[in-house]
């Protein structure tokens, strides 16, 4: 992502060049300049916001390990099983 925002930056200032050197236009440079500026701030700014977050232990996150289950939990599972095993009546 940042090296589309400076391949854009560039082809910004790049217009801006041509639009005053070539074409005489008053204030392109400026323009395309200040346009090539936000592009790039914008760009370097999304590009720190999307990059993939370490997890909080270290590690690279690819292969974590299971967690262990909370002390309730084998009482937890064993209950619902005997309450989704009952027979059940229709009202």
């Amino acid at each position: 992502m940042t090296l589309w925002g400076l391949a854009v930056s560039a082809g910004y200032v790049a217009l801006g060049l041509v639009g005053r050197l070539a074409l005489d236009v008053p204030g392109s440079l400026l323009f395309f300049g200040l346009c090539a500026t936000l592009t790039l701030a914008v760009t370097l700014l999304g590009a720190r916001l999307l990059r993939p977050r370490r997890p909080p232990g270290g590690g690279n996150g690819l292969a974590a390990e299971e967690p262990e289950p909370p002390p309730w939990w084998p009482d937890f599972e064993r209950d619902f099983r005997a309450y989704a095993s009952r027979p059940r009546t229709r009202a």
